[in-house]
């Protein structure tokens, strides 16, 4: 019986170095080539990239707002040229749009939903046009909003059901089913930017009068208002509505939480706040300034992350929902695109003007991109496999996954130990027996 015991162990223990042996061979990528070696990075971060122009599509003139779905698929831009543009994501040489439309003024600022296949878009001619993505050559608005003075900022929220608009003296909220308001926030002073959480429930806006206003959807009495020192020109909210970030040209950044009009963070920038955007999740945020720097918030920590100078003032910043990377454009004529982690631009392209607004999907792959050039730019974002020289052929980096020969090592030492000592063990209890 002991003998048999024996057997059976001695067949386990082959079993256990074949298993480690083979689990590592079959662990190698089956397209490693004789001619190439690659490097697989999976978890680096950040990761080596390589941007493509999917295309670019020249308008009659500068282009002052642009936005891009969630998903990358859907983008719009607003022009001088008095046009409203919609556009698909698929690569064309000659790209034209699905449609677009004519207003009686240059387009100040355009938003796109993701969810209900929403634009709106805000003219010179005193109105606010909502739109439906859905394909037509001559695409007419469901409906206007006549706001008596030139709309300066606008937002949709994610689900497509609500707009606010602000103007040079109120803001003004509606629903996608009627072109009559809600209800209107009067102010007396110019609204320079608005935001809206993703189910509409929370609107924030910057103001003239030095002030940031909270709003709750059923209500156009506010739910707190921040007195500031200068004018608040960037607003930006977290998708859940539980973060607000504000921009002043006292050269403040702000960010409050939801339930106070104290902020829970200042911090002071070398110029005034041009942009500024949180990521969905409400980790970070971004904000361009006239210091020609771009500052990352790490809001968790409440610390600075990093700041990038550029050759100018930066006009626009943009944020991927889950916040890994961060999309600028400057009056430098570039556009600049980082990782999180640090600021080393991954990327970055000169146009021929100004770059007025930048966009970025949710994901952090489709790059949207205006500027005075009269174009619009749509990039797309990937990262690579790093190919290494044919003599270096020891550099192979596994997937984190892959149990390393030490530990697998370590494992079989055990299991050995312990089936050794159970042998003994057993060989003693049948010497002693057989006494």
């Amino acid at each position: 019986m002991l003998k048999r015991f024996e057997k059976y162990v001695s067949v386990l223990l082959i079993f256990l170095m074949f298993t480690n042996t083979t689990y590592h061979v079959f662990q190698v990528p089956n397209y490693l080539s004789n001619s190439q070696n690659i490097k697989f990075s999976y978890n680096s971060y950040p990761q080596d990239s390589a941007t493509t122009l999917l295309w670019n599509y020249t308008t009659g003139g500068g282009i002052n707002s642009i936005s891009i779905s969630s998903d990358g698929n859907y983008l719009v831009a607003g022009s001088d040229d008095k046009h409203t543009y919609l556009f698909n994501n698929s690569y064309s040489p000659s790209k034209k749009p699905m449609w677009n439309y004519t207003t009686g003024g240059e387009i100040i600022k355009v938003s796109i939903s993701s969810e209900l296949n929403y634009v709106i878009s805000g003219s010179n001619d005193n109105k606010v046009y909502l739109f439906n993505t859905s394909y037509s050559t001559s695409k007419q608005p469901i409906w206007s909003y006549f706001m008596e003075s030139n709309p300066s900022t606008l937002e949709i929220s994610n689900d497509g059901n609500y707009i606010v608009a602000g103007n040079n003296e109120k803001v003004s909220f509606l629903k996608n089913s009627s072109s009559i308001p809600v209800w209107n926030h009067t102010t007396g002073e110019p609204i320079y930017s608005v935001a809206i959480s993703d189910d509409g429930k929370y609107i924030v806006a910057g103001s003239g009068n030095d002030k940031v206003y909270l709003f709750y959807r059923t209500s156009n009495d506010s739910l707190w208002e921040f007195q500031a020192d200068r004018a608040i020109k960037t607003v930006d909210i977290s998708s859940d509505g539980y973060y607000i970030a504000a921009g002043s040209d006292n050269n403040e950044l702000y960010l409050f939480n939801k339930f106070s009009k104290t902020p829970q963070l200042s911090y002071e920038t070398e110029g005034n706040i041009t942009s500024i955007a949180i990521s969905s999740n409400g980790k970070y945020i971004v904000a361009g300034s006239t210091d020609n720097k771009t500052y990352v918030i790490d809001i968790i920590n409440e610390n600075l992350l990093w700041s990038y100078e550029c050759g100018d003032i930066v006009s626009s910043v943009g944020i991927s929902s889950n916040g890994r990377h961060v999309l600028i454009g400057s009056n430098d004529n570039k556009t600049y695109l980082f990782d999180i982690s640090n600021n080393n631009p991954l990327w970055s392209y000169k146009a021929e003007d100004i770059i007025t607004d930048v966009a970025i999907s949710s994901s952090g792959n489709y790059l949207a991109v205006g500027s005075e050039d009269d174009q619009v730019y749509l990039f797309y974002w990937t990262a690579t496999i790093e190919e290494e020289d044919d003599d270096d052929d020891d550099d192979i980096n596994f997937p984190e996954s892959t149990i390393s020969l030490g530990n697998y090592s370590l494992i079989f030492m055990i299991i050995s130990i312990s089936l050794i000592l159970i042998l003994k063990k057993r060989k003693s209890f049948y010497i002693n027996k057989n006494h």
